[in-house]
């Protein structure tokens, strides 16, 4: 119940964040820009969509048989909102459904459920997708890689920010049976192999975080102590990305 409540507590203060940062941006411009211009129909030329060639539309993702896990963030399209070009500029996006490639780190869009593109990253800056009254927020971080999407998980305009890169990687079933012994796996499988960067107020590097207690508390500086204390407290939780939510929202307290 203290883990979920954490996380909960996190998101909550994430939100807010985040939309004070869209709504408060001095650039910012209310449904400008064609969101048209910046989408690629070439992006999804090798993605694969079981749904497409059995009912046309695509309304479901991650629904392939003999798989396991996921390839897709979402199940179905979802929603977008405050999408951002890089010159700060609000880009209209009412008429668009979205989804994201975990694979690729693209952004898929589609108006019909047909017809689908991805957005180009090198126009968009940052953008907040929906899906079970949670937001997901992605940005481009310079301090990480100007060229990708990374999930925003905290976001404080003082000290840390906390981000995720979605990394995963196709596994093809490879099991063998030679009579005598039988080897290797009889299903596909997506294997999610995320990384964490935290991004201090000001750097203008990131730190590459390994789920490990030790690689954690060396990250804080002059915060170590606070975060030794953390640990203590939580020493019975397992060091996940919801305990790293965790411990940064108290460090940034």
């Amino acid at each position: 119940m203290k883990k979920v409540f954490i996380l909960s507590v996190s998101i909550l203060i994430l939100i807010k964040a985040a939309s004070a940062q869209f709504n408060n941006s001095g650039n910012l411009l209310r449904a400008g820009g064609n969101f048209n211009e910046y989408l690629n129909k070439t992006a999804v030329k090798n993605i694969t969509l079981n749904a497409r060639k059995k009912a046309g539309a695509v309304n479901a993702f991650n629904n392939e048989e003999n798989t396991k896990g996921t390839r897709f963030l979402f199940d179905t399209w979802v929603n977008g909102d405050s999408v951002i070009n890089t010159q700060g500029n609000y880009i209209n996006t009412a008429t668009f459904l979205f989804n994201f490639d975990k694979m690729t780190n693209n952004v898929l869009v589609t108006q019909d459920k047909i017809n689908i593109m991805a957005v180009a990253p090198t126009g968009i800056n940052s953008f907040i997708l929906e899906d079970k009254g949670r937001q997901y927020i992605f940005e481009h971080v310079k301090a990480i890689d100007s060229t990708k999407f990374f999930l925003a998980l905290v976001k404080n305009e003082t000290w840390y920010s906390l981000y995720k890169e979605f990394i995963t990687k196709f596994a093809e079933a490879n099991f063998r049976n030679d009579g005598l012994i039988q080897t290797g796996k009889e299903y596909n499988e997506y294997k999610d192999e995320s990384q964490y960067y935290i991004v201090q107020q000001g750097n203008v590097t990131a730190k590459l975080i390994d789920l490990k207690p030790k690689v954690i508390k060396a990250v804080f500086g002059e915060k170590k102590e606070k975060a030794d204390a953390y640990f203590r407290q939580h020493k019975d939780y397992a060091v996940d990305e919801s305990f790293l939510i965790g411990l940064i929202t108290y460090l940034n307290q």
